[in-house]
């Protein structure tokens, strides 16, 4: 299950995985920028 732009729950169909993964990369990919800049300002 996942939460929709209204706050409800519905399935997790395989087109929400993929945006779900999606948004995964990009959140992971920003902290790993923020984590170098921040060591190179060490």
């Amino acid at each position: 299950m996942t939460i929709d732009g209204n706050g409800n729950f519905i399935p997790l169909t395989p087109k929400f995985k993929e945006i779900n993964s999606v948004l995964n990369r990009v959140h992971t990919k920003r902290l790993e920028k923020s984590q170098k800049l921040f060591m190179i300002d060490l």
